[in-house]
């Protein structure tokens, strides 16, 4: 499990070419493994120049959400449970709580995801890294909580 960990930390720091648009919307078969879900993903450094604004990352399970711009019409991607699944989202609604946390909300194939983003300092559990964000999502019900910051 360690090692999953550390694959999908390393294959997150690894420059890889922006995402294309015509991938399919999930990955979920036993023919696609978890490093081929990964490499789909933008590296944090071609975040940017692939559209992405936002990325929030959480550990156990290890878990990663893409925010894209408006080139690429809001888009949310996440991937989740070490790379397992993969889905794309369309454009969230956004609902501004009284706390003043953005809470995003959207579903796509049978999935409902919601994301509710605080302005508030958070570190990585894994790494130490400071994030001015702290980030949780719920996926189908089940809540995964981590950082993110603006690419």
């Amino acid at each position: 499990m360690r090692c999953l960990i550390l694959a999908l930390a390393l294959a997150a720091c690894t420059a890889q070419p922006p995402q294309q648009t015509d991938a399919p919307a999930t990955i979920r078969s036993p023919g696609v493994n978890s490093e081929d879900a990964l490499a789909s993903m933008p590296s944090w450094d071609g975040a940017r120049a692939a559209g992405v604004d936002f990325r929030a990352v959480g550990q156990e399970p290890g878990w990663m959400l893409d925010q894209y711009s408006e080139s690429r019409e809001g888009e949310l991607v996440l991937l989740w449970d070490y790379g397992e699944h993969l889905q794309r989202f369309p454009a969230a609604s956004v609902i501004f709580p009284q706390d003043g946390a953005q809470h995003l909300e959207t579903q796509a194939d049978g999935h409902i995801l919601a994301v509710t983003i605080r302005r508030a300092q958070c570190e990585d559990a894994m790494s130490g890294e400071a994030f001015p964000a702290s980030v949780e999502i719920v996926i189908d019900g089940r809540t995964l909580s981590g950082c993110g910051r603006t690419v």
